[in-house]
């Protein structure tokens, strides 16, 4: 087994803590060879600096694109994988910065939960193969697969406008309501194919809502940790009034649960440059302050603040 390990580096002052303690995270809990891709583009020359003073880490200065937020994201991702197989990964996994293992033995164990998507095992009507394992309804924060599957399937982690048309998404989207995000592609990939995936669970004991939480009692998310973290919280003007913030609450769960997929995804197509600033920003503004105070805590006591997490049922 030889893991590639797939992550963008794109954050601030704020989140630059962070970059340690993932890292000697992966160190400490990874047993099996592996190697980090690491994206740098658009990260400044201090943090470009740390990261390549570590041995396991490759970074790369990918192709410039003007696409930002999780279309960029995605596009490295999807660039630092194909970077991985090229180098021999047998099998390959997508982290966050502040995303990270907290227990020895979980490369090994997401590679026992893969199993067999081979044509003769398909044809097996009581064999459903398991090709991908992730957390939260699909997350890039932790999506592990194998390279055969990879190669076989293609798997894009973001749909086009095309696929999005298909009457299968829709169907896909209303069986297993995954997070209409980068990753999507994978799960509608097995989908398509028969396949199925296994999700970690939330085994930390965090109330529902709250971030910081540990899956399967090995893999740690802050959830957004470092997109909310980069900016302070706006304090004055209408849109980050308390009654404000509510009502884009309100619209955003009507919207994700009333309109229909398509629908949906030509807003967010067309009228993200209205829609962003509108209901999503003042919602990341909100959780900001809480954001960085479950920061303060890891910083100050990470192992304490992750102990706290990892028990559970």
């Amino acid at each position: 087994m030889k893991l590639g390990i797939a992550v963008v580096y794109l954050f601030g002052e704020t989140s630059a803590p962070l970059l340690d303690l993932h890292l000697g995270q992966i160190e400490k809990h990874t047993q099996v060879p592996y190697t980090i891709y690491g994206s740098i583009n658009r990260l400044a020359p201090q943090y470009r600096e740390r990261l390549q003073g570590y041995p396991k880490v490759q970074t790369h200065e990918l192709p410039a694109t003007e696409l930002r937020d999780m279309q960029e994201h995605s596009l490295y991702l999807d660039q630092l994988m194909r970077i991985a197989i090229e180098d021999g990964a047998t099998h390959l996994v997508t982290l966050h910065l502040d995303s990270f293992p907290v227990r020895s033995g979980w490369a090994e164990e997401l590679a026992g939960r893969l199993n067999d998507f081979s044509p003769e095992r398909r044809r097996d009507a009581n064999h459903a193969a398991c090709v991908f394992a992730s957390i939260d309804r699909i997350q890039t924060a932790c999506l592990f697969f194998t390279r055969e599957w990879f190669l076989r399937y293609q798997p894009p982690l973001m749909l086009s406008a095309a696929q999005r048309a298909d009457p299968r998404y829709a169907q896909y989207v209303r069986e297993h309501d995954p997070i209409e995000h980068s990753g999507i592609g994978y799960g509608f990939t097995a989908y398509l194919n028969g396949q199925t995936w296994y999700y970690l669970r939330d085994t930390s004991g965090a109330a529902p809502g709250a971030r910081g939480r540990v899956y399967d009692g090995m893999i740690f998310h802050l959830h957004a940790g470092v997109r909310m973290g980069e900016q302070a919280p706006r304090r004055t003007g209408l849109l980050s009034r308390p009654f404000y913030v509510r009502l884009a609450y309100a619209v955003a769960r009507l919207g994700r649960r009333r309109l229909p997929v398509r629908l949906k995804w030509w807003m967010r197509d067309h009228l993200g440059w209205f829609l962003h600033p509108v209901l999503d920003r003042p919602r990341l503004d909100a959780h900001a302050a809480e954001v960085e105070e479950l920061k303060r805590q890891l910083y100050q006591d990470p192992e304490g603040y992750l102990n706290k997490l990892r028990p559970g049922p």
